[in-house]
């Protein structure tokens, strides 16, 4: 990206006209850019605006090359890139908003795809009950820890306070401990579980 830049800006400094075609060996640059209504950071936003300036005066290509197939510009542009790595780095703006959005959605999507390894994901499922299909999606939110007031700020998992002793967040675990019940109970004697839940009206909690 950062040499793609470059060479924009010696188009443009140089005022070339022409067809002028710009080669690079990085595939994903390539398709990175090909998706331009996707593109919202500010490196590619400057190619792109570049790109239009350029767009009356020449016909400009980017083509992707294989890296390693001795074409002579080539090797010399990786005999540069080699060169530059053992140079001082260059000033380095900060990241804006968009930037640091972006970094921060990828690491969370990344984070999601693991199972949590707290214990409310440990068992293999909810007990039998007999009630009905409310109660058993209620003992299953119960057991997975995933209660319907669940809600996500900034990554970080909120509760809704508990309406029975209106002191702390209405955690699973603190549902449990609120009416002197333990994780077994849920697996064991999970009517029951839901009995006590209904006669202390902790059920629209869940």
């Amino acid at each position: 990206m950062i040499a793609i830049d470059m060479a924009l800006d010696f188009v443009l400094e140089h005022q070339l006209f022409g067809e002028i075609r710009i080669l690079l060996d990085s595939r994903s640059v390539v398709q990175y850019l090909d998706n331009w209504r996707d593109v919202s950071d500010r490196r590619g936003m400057d190619i792109f605006n570049k790109l239009n300036a350029l767009c009356n005066s020449c016909v400009l290509h980017l083509q992707w090359i294989p890296s390693r197939v001795n074409l002579k510009y080539n090797d010399i542009a990786n005999s540069l890139a080699k060169e530059g790595t053992t140079m001082p780095q260059a000033y380095v703006e900060p990241l804006t908003y968009l930037e640091l959005y972006a970094r921060r959605k990828a690491f969370v999507n990344i984070s999601w795809r693991h199972r949590p390894t707290h214990s409310w994901y440990r068992s293999e499922g909810s007990g039998n009950t007999k009630g009905d299909r409310k109660d058993q999606t209620a003992l299953a939110r119960l057991t997975s820890g995933d209660l319907k007031i669940l809600r996500f700020s900034r990554s970080d998992k909120k509760f809704n306070i508990c309406t029975k002793c209106n002191m702390i967040e209405t955690t699973p675990q603190h549902l449990l401990d609120c009416v002197a019940l333990v994780h077994d109970d849920l697996l064991l004697q999970p009517d029951f579980v839901l009995e006590v839940m209904k006669a202390n009206d902790l059920m629209d909690l869940i």
